[in-house]
């Protein structure tokens, strides 16, 4: 398409003159206006791609008008060869942009050129620019889309990995549940044997010792059938399912402190255990509901672990209190023992988890819980490494009614 331009002159014959001396030199398509109003009407349809403005009359408004021209237009503007004018012109547009009157076609056509030429490499430049900040924006938004797919990524991700955790864990469970449910059996039949200590107890009432030691063994006896039910029980795919539980059949009201005594009594003939020295501090004997056989088996797992966490010749302290605003009894297990890190408390009980190699099953923390969620309660444990251990066991208080 030709060059548009348009030439303002208030002296239409000059202005006329101009055009013809124009049109012989150039292929412009060239029209013609008396005031710079008029050709801004004629904006509205077309835009020039150049304007010759002639600045004799109206100086001030011309000038403004060509410093507000936009990318899309150049402006010249037209001005005797002296004058105050001119130089405020050659100072604020540029000597490219102020050509001489009398109208010379020598003078103006370079100029003119080269205006047109900074022009169609200023329209390429701002094309680039908005093609390069259309491009951004893409960017922009396809960062964002391929952070928010990482995110969603990283997140079923993560619930892929606890599925597959828990669907591993509780394949080891019906698999050691199967194996347990075996040697159940075995074990049953051998403990019923062990049921004659009640009848030693009959006849030896007369030696207290021997009745002691009888008396010990049918305890022991009823706690490992017990210990035996919990680890079916826990080892059935029914174990993970976390749902509230609340004390049933089986239960019986009890002093707190006669059911923890009970389990120390059995504990002071094991190995690990009376090496160290057992502090209880029962500032109360709360009354519970519980199994006292199954709470037994909690009272020793916790002391023996902390006596597995201590040596020879430490204390382990056994308090009892109670919280009469929560309804509950606490009784704290604690040691000065090796203390455990943040990562291993986090996984307390889980099944198999254990710090102990062939020592441990990683399954006596898991049954505790489990027996305190029965119980309508809960075992919280606080710990660091190198300052001991502490595991409470909450309880509820016993309510009439």
């Amino acid at each position: 398409m030709p060059v548009l331009l348009y030439i303002v002159e208030s002296i239409l014959l000059d202005a006329n003159r101009i055009r013809e001396q124009l049109a012989v030199e150039t292929d412009f398509d060239i029209r013609v206006f008396q005031s710079v109003r008029d050709a801004r009407a004629a904006c509205v349809e077309n835009v020039p791609d150049a304007w010759l403005v002639s600045c004799r009359a109206s100086f001030p408004e011309a000038l403004q008008f060509l410093r507000e021209l936009d990318h899309r237009s150049i402006g010249i503007a037209m001005l005797p060869e002296s004058g105050e004018s001119r130089d405020t012109a050659v100072r604020e547009l540029g000597p490219m942009r102020v050509a001489s009157l009398p109208f010379r076609p020598g003078d103006l056509l370079p100029k003119l050129h080269c205006a047109l030429e900074r022009q169609s490499l200023a329209r390429k430049l701002h094309a680039a620019e908005s093609e390069l900040q259309k491009r951004d924006h893409a960017l922009v938004a396809s960062k964002k889309y391929v952070a928010q797919t990482k995110e969603e990524l990283r997140a079923k991700h993560d619930v892929l990995e606890t599925a597959t955790a828990r669907l591993v864990e509780a394949e080891q469970l019906a698999a050691v549940g199967r194996v347990v449910t075996g040697i159940a059996h075995e074990i049953s039949n051998q403990l019923a044997l062990v049921g004659y200590a009640e009848a030693i107890k009959s006849r030896v009432p007369e030696d207290s010792e021997l009745f002691e030691f009888a008396d010990a063994i049918a305890i022991a006896q009823r706690r490992l059938a017990t210990m035996v039910g919990q680890i079916r029980s826990f080892t059935k795919a029914s174990s993970l399912d976390h749902s509230d539980e609340t004390p049933g059949d089986g239960f019986e009201l009890a002093s707190l402190s006669a059911v923890v005594d009970e389990a120390l009594s059995i504990l002071r003939y094991d190995k690990d255990v009376r090496t160290r020295s057992i502090v209880c501090n029962y500032s109360v004997s709360p009354l519970v509901l519980l199994k006292r056989e199954e709470f037994d088996q909690v009272v020793i797992n916790l002391v023996t672990n902390a006596a597995l966490a201590t040596v020879a010749g430490d204390t382990i302290t056994v308090d009892l209190r109670e919280d009469q605003e929560a309804g509950c009894a606490l009784l704290t297990i604690g040691d000065s023992g090796q203390g455990m890190s943040p990562e291993v408390l986090q996984r307390l009980g889980e099944p198999f988890f254990t710090t102990r190699g062939h020592r441990g099953s990683g399954l006596g923390v898991g049954i505790c819980m489990s027996i305190a969620k029965a119980h309508g309660g809960s075992i919280r444990y606080e710990s660091s490494v190198g300052k001991g251990t502490k595991a409470t066991v909450v309880l509820p208080l016993f309510e009439e009614g």
